[in-house]
């Protein structure tokens, strides 16, 4: 979801209310890093496979160097899979038990289930956007480009369910 000044936050949700998180969005200039990342392992796993068939044709009397080349192949093909798959992992949030777990890391912001009186959710232009009245303090307003805070806060309208 997205705030007012533009900046982009995880909404979480848990039985005992709620937690938001700043998240950091892929920009172009991280897309286009990423593409030039994932075209560099393409062409060295196609270079080493067609180096290897090359050879094997070209110089037939050297039957393990294409051997060589087609491990190297693999080789290459699985240490990017490997180096794709940890950084996915590391991305991925942690999971937490409750929000009062989730607020204790840095930079997150709990609203509890006791604290919230009433919850609108409305269409404003492309984007849904969800105020929640609190007990004390400023409402709070959401927004995202979809309809999948509605859904979140779906069973909230027009206050939070009781305990």
């Amino acid at each position: 979801m997205r705030d007012g000044a533009d900046r982009w936050w995880l909404l979480t949700a848990y039985d005992d209310g709620w937690c938001t998180a700043p998240v950091d969005v892929p920009t172009a200039a991280d897309t286009r890093r990423r593409l030039r990342v994932f075209l560099a392992w393409t062409a060295a796993v196609v270079v080493l496979f067609a180096a290897a068939v090359g050879i094997g044709f070209l110089l037939p009397e050297l039957t393990w160097l294409p051997w060589v080349l087609l491990a190297a192949s693999l080789g290459t093909l699985a240490v990017a899979g490997l180096g794709a798959a940890r950084r996915r992992a590391a991305a991925r949030p942690p999971v937490f038990g409750s929000s009062a777990e989730h607020a204790a890391v840095a930079g997150a912001t709990r609203i509890a289930l006791d604290q919230v009186r009433a919850v609108a959710v409305q269409r404003g232009g492309h984007e849904e956007v969800v105020t929640v009245a609190l007990r004390r303090g400023k409402p709070v307003v959401y927004r995202s480009p979809d309809r999948s805070l509605g859904r979140l806060f779906a069973d909230w309208v027009p206050a939070p369910p009781s305990r």
